[in-house]
């Protein structure tokens, strides 16, 4: 169902230009959709955002191909450091979904942004992967989505981990 595909070892060059939406934690009151949904799936990480977190359409960059598949992900400059922005893809059926605006897919946004806040401070995948679980069970269980749900989506992410490891 829904996995997050990440890019800390993703070389994607991205023009700043070609950013769609951009919320930072100092930005002013968001006006469009898109902006108010990465405001609310900011609002369920544990701690505040201190990077710009942006939405890019894959198909303005000059690669589209090689981001397509990834729901979110980091670039690395030519130097080799990681840059301080988490994107997220637009045309992911991640963002399409949280922007219909159920309380489980904004869970589901947040949980993957917590993900690359985790590669963002060395995290490993495996690190990452446990990030974002724990946001998720943590969001279970102060009411925040629907249990049924909520656990459906730990399923999707577990069978990932699974498929992933080679089990």
């Amino acid at each position: 169902m829904f996995h997050t595909t990440l890019g800390v070892g993703v070389r994607v060059v991205i023009s700043l230009l070609l950013v769609t939406v951009t919320w930072t934690p100092v930005a002013a009151a968001p006006r469009t959709p898109e902006a108010r949904l990465i405001e609310r799936a900011l609002k369920l990480l544990p701690e505040p955002c201190a990077v710009p977190v942006r939405l890019i359409d894959p198909e303005l960059t000059p690669d589209p191909d090689a981001l397509r598949k990834l729901d979110a992900f980091l670039v690395k400059e030519p130097n080799g450091k990681v840059r301080r922005v988490i994107y997220l893809n637009r045309r992911t059926a991640l963002v399409d979904n949280a922007l219909i605006g159920k309380d489980v897919d904004v869970a589901i946004l947040a949980a993957v942004i917590r993900h690359e806040l985790e590669h963002l401070g060395g995290g490993s995948e495996r690190e990452a992967r446990k990030a974002e679980r724990d946001l998720f069970q943590r969001l279970i269980f102060v009411g925040k989505v629907p249990v049924a749900e909520g656990l459906a989506y730990l399923a999707d992410l577990e069978r990932d981990r699974q498929i992933r490891e080679g089990r």
